[in-house]
């Protein structure tokens, strides 16, 4: 199923007519993703427990645009853990890119194009297996 997810977030293609990416677009290192912050975000998104064990796939990327911060980072519930149907879908609609904009909180894109959830020329820099246009 992972492997059919970031397939298919990976070759849909950009909307054309995208706007240019926000100035200062950079790549950080992986090792700074705040994952405390992504996995609390994605138990609010799932209604999974603490108790439930997640983990993380590869790749993982950290990046920068504007004022905005975006993860390229699958968490999934670790296996044989017992999930509810609404766990279940939750996780199914997960997304690999996470935003937290100046302020708020690390929020899952949801799923589409990679070039439609993050600025096309971050995805670029990250090298995640699609190049946005």
């Amino acid at each position: 199923m992972l492997g059919t997810l970031l397939g298919a977030v990976a070759l849909a293609s950009p909307a054309s007519g995208q706007a240019a990416a926000p100035a200062g677009c950079r790549a950080l290192s992986a090792g700074q993703i705040p994952f405390a912050a992504l996995e609390a975000s994605y138990r609010r998104l799932t209604g999974l427990p603490a108790a439930t064990k997640l983990s993380k796939t590869q790749p993982q990327r950290y990046g920068v645009c504007g004022s905005n911060h975006y993860a390229f980072a699958l968490l999934l519930v670790a296996q044989g853990a017992k999930l509810t149907y609404r766990q279940q879908v939750a996780q199914q609609d997960h997304s690999p890119i996470w935003v937290r904009k100046r302020g708020g909180e690390w929020v899952d894109e949801g799923l589409d194009s990679l070039c439609k959830l993050a600025p096309p020329a971050l995805i670029n820099i990250w090298k995640v297996g699609v190049r946005c246009r």
